[in-house]
């Protein structure tokens, strides 16, 4: 899977959860590792990545389930 992925999906679980700190405390990792990821200096690890579409697939069911 392409590092572009999972560096969006790491920009928009963070936009869900209200930044960079709440976002790395969701996913139990360091500052200096989420910013590593983040920029695309470092591969994601899957395990991290996974969560992070998890916390965006929870996302979008619950806005589904909104909209009724």
């Amino acid at each position: 899977m392409g590092s572009e992925v999972r560096i969006e999906t790491l920009k928009r679980a963070s936009a869900i959860v209200g930044g960079p700190v709440p976002l790395r405390r969701y996913l139990r990792v360091s500052a200096a590792a989420l910013a590593l990821w983040m920029s695309g200096a470092v591969a994601t690890p899957t395990d991290v990545f996974l969560k992070a579409v998890d916390l965006l697939y929870d996302r979008d069911i619950s806005e589904l389930k909104d909209r009724g």
